[in-house]
């Protein structure tokens, strides 16, 4: 079926009062019983307003025969009992003091007896006051939402109002300003009793303690009494993080230092050795096996032992060639490089400078 827009005969006022009660389709529509959708139209007109002046009965029947297709439904109309003349006999004549005022029917009596001002109560004014104001909701919300008449809270109108109105005040409780504070500070995590006014920071009670240091690491901080009586600009001042495992490195660093001796040793002695045989005539072929014996033991166990030492912070190895940039304040030393001074260092002051990294690194407690 189908919907109450695409109908074009249907006025579109029509169609979104329709819309607004319930009805969406033709469908829906046909099934209705033309006095209480009648009824739903008047009443939701009368809360929306989207029709200058609600709809009779008939204009309801049309609107139902423009969608079904067939002709409108009769419209039952009001069966009046005719009322018979009768004669009346001429009621005797009253004199003024006889004559006696007509009472108010029961109904008019009873209607505005019931009806109450409530606006000038005390009580409905507080709840005014404290209420949240209600909107009017527009045709077009409804009628995207889909809302039924039903749906739609009814207003009450305190002027004009029949009967009791339950009145429910919810008073809110009002904090204090203590314990308003108190609710900050266990928000915040501030101790409120600790803040001061700018008029107190100059008071003679007002007394600043220094905080809890909390034990020390032995990762940042050194042993008592390491570096007593040391300047710390001397390299014999221990400085830097201390190293899980500082015999490793030493390791390293004495494996690193043994292999650039015995390097040294070859490149130099080996030469000097062969001239010096060649015009003495002595043999030197033990001292030439010699050194070149412990290079290679040398270089085996610097494969072994002094490639695994690693820096405490990047983790890179301090002891291993590397083509890169390396930190300002790593250990160098012209024409040799910085495998030989970092291990010397390491070895004789119990720290060095990571070469890439350029952090302090301590090998004693």
């Amino acid at each position: 079926m189908p919907k109450l827009q695409d109908i074009s005969d249907l006025p579109s006022e029509a169609a979104e009062l329709l819309e607004a009660v319930g009805y969406l389709d033709a469908e829906d529509l046909a099934e209705a019983n033309l006095s209480d959708l009648h009824s739903e139209l008047v009443k939701a007109n009368s809360k929306l307003h989207i029709l200058s002046e609600s709809p009779d009965q008939e204009t309801v029947a049309e609107w139902q025969s423009l969608v079904t297709g067939s002709p409108p439904a009769p419209v039952e109309a009001e069966v009046t009992a005719p009322v018979e003349e009768t004669e009346q006999e001429p009621a005797p004549e009253e004199t003024e003091e006889e004559a006696v005022v007509a009472p108010e029917p029961a109904a008019t009596v009873k209607q505005s007896a019931g009806v109450t001002n409530f606006e000038e109560d005390p009580e409905v004014i507080e709840m005014l006051a404290i209420s949240p104001e209600a909107v009017p909701l527009p045709g077009a919300l409804i009628k995207r939402n889909k809302l039924a008449v039903a749906d739609i809270p009814e207003g009450i109108l305190l002027t004009e109002c029949e009967g009791e109105v339950e009145i429910n005040v919810l008073t809110t409780s009002r904090m204090s300003e203590a314990q308003r504070k108190a609710e900050d500070a266990k928000r915040t995590g501030l101790m409120t009793s600790r803040i001061r006014g700018f008029d107190q920071v100059n008071n003679d009670d007002h007394v600043v303690k220094p905080l809890d240091r909390g034990e020390k690491r032995e990762s940042v901080s050194v042993s008592e009494g390491l570096n007593a009586g040391l300047n710390p600009e001397s390299r014999r001042f221990v400085r830097g993080v201390l190293h899980p495992d500082p015999i490793s490195v030493r390791t390293s660093a004495f494996f690193a230092l043994l292999v650039q001796l015995f390097l040294a040793a070859n490149l130099i002695g080996i030469p000097w050795l062969l001239i010096h045989e060649h015009l003495s005539g002595d043999s030197m072929l033990w001292w030439v096996v010699g050194i070149s014996s412990g290079l290679l033991l040398s270089a085996l166990c610097y494969l072994f032992w002094g490639l695994s030492a690693r820096c405490r912070v990047c983790g890179q190895r301090q002891f291993a060639p590397k083509k890169c940039l390396k930190n300002k304040k790593a250990h160098h030393i012209p024409l040799i490089g910085y495998i030989l001074p970092t291990a010397v260092h390491a070895l004789f002051y119990k720290w060095f400078y990571c070469t890439y990294c350029g952090t302090a690194v301590r090998l004693k407690k």
